[in-house]
């Protein structure tokens, strides 16, 4: 399942393109895909907000972040409240929302542990997002990448199981990261950015038990990082290579195609983006982080 797409393979790596943009550069728009119904709670399509940047012409490839809303989030609330359009016109870059689809209680949610929830195949709508994106706009097919809070970032987690030879790195942000039932079995390494608040209430940072809740429970945060250590063949760490006031900086090193892991612990944070990591934005910190790497391995 993992990054399965028929117009894929033709289109990674394009180093030009033609025709028109239908966003225009510097401003965010709403878009559309066309979706089965039967994985996507009856929708026949379902949208996304894309910011081109600033300086974007239909001519010269630019990269993508994937920006996924939190549970009972929108993909307004997304770019809102995280600052990456404003990122993506000095940065150049282009910045996507994507939309939810609602749980029994009418709230926006993601599907992160795959179609268990709801029959909701996330994978399926990814594939068709970013083949329309593909499509529609001059991306750098090597360079797509996802990030997201809370439930957004366990759907961060999940594309990277799920979407590894698409995604070239992932942050997710204070993730609900649900083992998934069908195993994470990523195709190539994946580099990996965690940030996490040590006193999160809701998505707590040493996990939950299976005793304490049995249908549901979650790894601690450093656990699962441990886990995609193993998946990237890394053979060092954790380390920790920055501490200030506010954070603790790990990373695992030594890793195939240099995918390093890297986790913010954030001290005393609660269910939160934190506004900053030492002297930088947290989307600044992201974006770094991003740029470092591509489809095809590190970025010197």
């Amino acid at each position: 399942m993992a990054g399965s797409s028929s117009s894929q393979s033709s289109q990674q790596g394009k180093s030009a393109c033609i025709g028109n943009s239908p966003v225009r550069a510097g401003t965010t728009q709403n878009q559309v895909v066309v979706v089965p119904p039967a994985v996507a709670r009856g929708q026949h399509t379902r949208t996304y907000l894309v910011h081109t940047p600033a300086h974007y012409t239909s001519h010269a490839p630019v990269p993508v972040i994937i920006v996924f809303h939190g549970h009972g989030g929108t993909s307004s609330n997304a770019e809102r409240e995280t600052g990456f359009s404003q990122l993506a016109d000095k940065e150049h870059f282009m910045a996507v929302y994507p939309q939810g689809l609602p749980d029994d209680q009418q709230l926006p949610m993601w599907a992160s542990i795959g179609p268990y929830d709801y029959n909701i195949d996330e994978t399926v709508f990814m594939n068709n997002m970013l083949d329309k994106l593909t499509n529609d706009f001059c991306i750098d097919s090597q360079r797509i990448y996802a990030t997201g809070f809370s439930n957004g970032g366990g759907m961060s987690g999940f594309v990277a199981c799920q979407l590894s030879t698409r995604i070239a790195a992932v942050a997710p942000i204070a993730g609900n990261y649900y083992p998934l039932q069908a195993g994470c079995h990523p195709r190539r390494p994946i580099p990996m950015l965690e940030i996490h608040g040590s006193a999160d209430p809701v998505v707590p940072y040493n996990g939950i038990p299976a005793k304490v809740n049995p249908p549901w429970p979650l790894p601690a945060v450093q656990d699962w990082l441990h886990e995609w250590a193993q998946r990237n063949g890394c053979t060092q760490g954790p380390e920790i290579f920055a501490r200030d006031k506010n954070s603790t900086g790990f990373r695992w090193t030594g890793c195939r195609q240099d995918a390093s892991i890297l986790h913010y612990r954030i001290e005393g944070g609660a269910h939160s983006i934190p506004a900053a990591i030492g002297n930088l934005s947290t989307e600044q910190v992201i974006w770094n982080f991003f740029k470092l790497h591509s489809l095809s391995g590190p970025i010197s």
